[in-house]
């Protein structure tokens, strides 16, 4: 059977667009037909590397009857009334991280894509796709080391000076709606729901460090979350480092404990480590942190599309991170326990 032919826009030419740019241009069924951006240089260079029509009004691209797909590469702020207009244009939807810079934003995005007839929402978590990640994710419900009894998870790097005057959103509470937590750590804290199963709680703190009087939001955090079954995870998370360590999770089990570390997934066995599997430390394009699982996301989206299957990575399971991220600062500032937001 012959796949679909899809039309799509990309608003937004930042850096992130590029991998979304890549990925496509890799695929036979998808043709990139708009690309949209304020910035005249950014939106010529997308036009150029795709041959795409170049639009600098969003609310244009995302009326365009034969536009299947659009795809949101635009700071945090912007992703929930861009997602919302184009579902209610009849487009369907993929944008990257976080979903929104707000819970009310998030819930808003549910709704509208939950109409009755409504197009479709995904949301880029493409950490999830790593084999690393799929390997962690079948050891743990196969119970084979037994049941889950919590996780770890730090993500120390280097974010300062012109990384946040230059972008003109990074760094301000109403655009960017946090700092570390929301943008360099946010992959991160979806998987520890994406393998840990639903937090219900949250402990934490937040504070602006070397950072303090140039941004508005936190460049380090700490948290102690629990789990619906009782389980508990450790989180700490800075900006503040020399320079970006790789990530790791350490994921506890009744019997041992697995270890990612960057792309890759080890099994601590007497205090040595055993490669379970190696991932891939090859970006496509742009940074490695973002690995290549933009690739099999957007496949795996369009797969969805052409076969009329719902997209397991919607609205509601891309909630619980932001909940997360956003339940953390609300702690810090309470200076208690709270329970994490609902979608």
């Amino acid at each position: 059977m012959e796949q679909r032919k899809f039309r799509a826009a990309i608003i937004g030419c930042g850096g992130i667009s590029k991998v979304h740019i890549a990925a496509l241009q890799g695929m036979k069924n998808v043709e990139i037909a708009a690309v949209c951006d304020i910035r005249e240089e950014r939106l010529q260079m997308a036009v150029e590397k795709t041959g795409a029509k170049g639009y600098a009004d969003w609310h244009e691209v995302v009326a365009l009857k034969d536009i299947d797909v659009v795809h949101i590469c635009l700071p945090h702020y912007l992703h929930a009334p861009v997602t919302i207009e184009a579902l209610n244009q009849g487009r369907n939807v993929i944008t990257e991280k976080p979903m929104a810079s707000t819970i009310e934003d998030a819930r808003a995005m549910i709704a509208a894509s939950e109409k009755e007839g409504a197009p479709m929402l995904g949301v880029i978590f493409q950490n999830r796709y790593n084999s690393s990640v799929q390997r962690a994710k079948e050891i743990i419900e196969s119970g084979e080391m037994g049941a889950f009894l919590g996780a770890a998870a730090s993500v120390c790097w280097r974010r300062e000076g012109a990384y946040y005057s230059e972008s003109g959103w990074r760094g301000v509470k109403a655009t960017e709606g946090a700092g570390s937590l929301i943008n360099q750590s946010i992959h991160t804290l979806d998987l520890l729901s994406f393998l840990g199963g639903p937090i219900e709680k949250v402990r934490g703190s937040v504070f602006t460090g070397l950072n303090e009087g140039q941004i508005e939001v936190e460049d380090n955090a700490m948290a102690v979350a629990l789990y619906a079954g009782g389980q508990r995870a450790l989180i700490h998370t800075s900006n503040n480092n020399v320079a970006d360590d790789a990530i790791e999770v350490n994921i506890h089990l009744e019997k041992g404990v697995l270890k990612m570390f960057g792309p890759k997934l080890y099994l601590v066995e007497n205090g040595e480590l055993k490669l379970i599997d190696s991932g891939d430390d090859k970006a496509i394009v742009g940074k490695t942190v973002w690995g290549n699982g933009h690739v099999s996301q957007l496949e795996d989206y369009y797969g969805c599309l052409d076969q009329g299957k719902h997209f397991w990575i919607d609205g509601r399971s891309a909630f619980p991170a932001l909940s997360l991220v956003l339940s953390i600062i609300r702690s810090s500032e309470e200076g208690k326990w709270v329970e994490l937001y609902k979608a």
